[in-house]
């Protein structure tokens, strides 16, 4: 099987980007809240197996979790995100880490913040490069309606394959592991909305100039369907392997009232 530690390189380059964590009034009480000790820029935890094995936790909280828009659902996904690593941490034999940070990006009203796990184990040999496994959670809001806002509230997303065609051909090319252009999996009919590699487009990000899909949102095991020709390869994917800049003058057609 081809394991998605095909993703290593766009995982180490994307964290890269990820700006320093920013908290806001609320952090330390919602580490608080989930257990965690406040280091004063991660909730931190470390969860200690029976098998003797450690899960080092590091979890970012923005500014935006006071946000009355969003930060209910904020704080409840990381929330969520802490019990499930601790419960995670609490099985392992081996020592392993889970990390989440957050990038927030601006367009107009439209304000978003991405967050990016990373998770891995002491197998992985990662505690010095890229991460194994990632996932991109996106929450956005307008400030001008005070309202959380979803990426079918800013284009028509059916649209997206059509008009940003050649943006997403490109970073299906460029995606690694290196492989000729437009063959499978990173052939566009593989990672439409429909389709599981994409993920339903629910990691994206809004700037002032394009709209940024991380593709899948979250690691998948294998396409649907799957493909038994003999000697094809099963592909996983982990989360943004796959991540198209689309200018928003491409998608102008099918962009909403005030984007």
């Amino acid at each position: 099987m081809r394991m998605s530690g095909i993703a290593g390189a766009v995982i180490a380059a994307a964290a890269s980007v990820f700006t320093a964590p920013v908290a806001g009034a609320s952090a330390v009480s919602l580490c608080d809240q989930m257990g965690g000790q406040w280091t004063g820029q991660y909730c931190h935890a470390s969860v200690p197996s029976d098998r003797k094995a450690v899960r080092e936790i590091n979890i970012a909280i923005p500014a935006e979790a006071d946000n009355p828009a969003i930060g209910g659902a904020i704080s409840g996904y990381l929330t969520t995100l802490m019990n499930n690593w601790r419960s995670a941490g609490k099985d392992m034999w081996q020592n392993s880490r889970g990390d989440a940070t957050f990038e927030v990006f601006h367009h107009g009203n439209i304000h978003t913040v991405l967050f990016h796990e990373t998770y891995d184990s002491e197998s992985t040999g990662r505690f010095e490069g890229a991460a194994i496994q990632s996932a991109y959670r996106t929450f956005a809001f307008d400030s001008a309606s005070g309202r959380q806002v979803q990426l079918a509230d800013i284009v028509d997303v059916n649209a997206i394959p059509t008009l940003g065609a050649p943006f997403i051909q490109a970073a299906l090319d460029q995606a690694p592991p290196q492989h000729e252009p437009n063959t499978y999996p990173f052939t566009p009919d593989r990672w439409t909305p429909d389709k599981v590699f994409s993920g339903g487009y629910k990691a994206w990000a809004l700037t002032p100039e394009e709209l940024i899909l991380y593709l899948p949102d979250y690691p998948v095991a294998r396409d649907s369907p799957i493909d038994f020709t003999p000697a094809n390869y099963i592909w996983s994917m982990t989360g943004g392997v796959v991540q198209p800049h689309i200018p928003l003058s491409a998608l102008a057609p099918a962009l909403r009232g005030g984007v």
